[in-house]
């Protein structure tokens, strides 16, 4: 199965594979859509004090969105998002049945089973999920959240970030690899 793969020595931490993201599963499916209409944030630096997409929420910081995130150590950038594992931890930790291997090999979510756990945030050893404090299954529950991680772009045939990324540091590749 083609995944998603990071070359680490190429990546120049412009971010442009989430804001790519962004868009790409926006309803408007354009920047300026996305980020006027929708209130959708690329710049990572707004959210940067607050971790956690829900708590930056209801302080009223923007925490984007994204199934991608660059993260960057010292002199290393990396873009981080779903491996979509051979046998994926994430899926083996979800009790409910949320999560899920497809007939294509892409792990996915049914958003209408997830509670909001996260067994699968903590057992993913890519850290590549988040959760989507827009939307919430657990009544009375204010922001807890869905599983929000990669889901390839289903719709295109090479996903947004590795489309938009200007070094090809993201490869869309065959490997065999779990």
């Amino acid at each position: 199965m083609r995944r998603v793969y990071p070359i680490e020595d190429r990546c120049i931490n412009c971010h442009l594979c989430e804001v790519a993201c962004i868009v790409e599963h926006s309803r408007t499916k354009t920047p300026v859509g996305a980020y006027h209409l929708e209130g959708l944030r690329f710049n990572h630096e707004d959210g940067r004090g607050e971790p956690d997409p829900a708590r930056a929420l209801l302080a009223g910081v923007a925490k984007p969105l994204t199934r991608t995130v660059v993260d960057t150590a010292e002199f290393v950038s990396i873009s981080t998002t779903c491996r979509h594992c051979v046998e994926p931890d994430c899926v083996l930790a979800c009790k409910n049945g949320s999560l899920y291997v497809a007939d294509d090999g892409r792990v996915l979510v049914n958003a209408d089973k997830c509670v909001g756990c996260w067994m699968c945030l903590m057992a993913c050893r890519y850290g590549a999920i988040s959760r989507n404090p827009t939307k919430s299954n657990v009544p009375g529950v204010t922001s807890n959240g869905i599983n929000h991680h990669c889901d390839l772009c289903p719709e295109r045939q090479t996903p947004a970030c590795v489309w938009v990324c200007p070094t090809s540091a993201l490869v869309f590749e065959d490997r065999d690899t779990p």
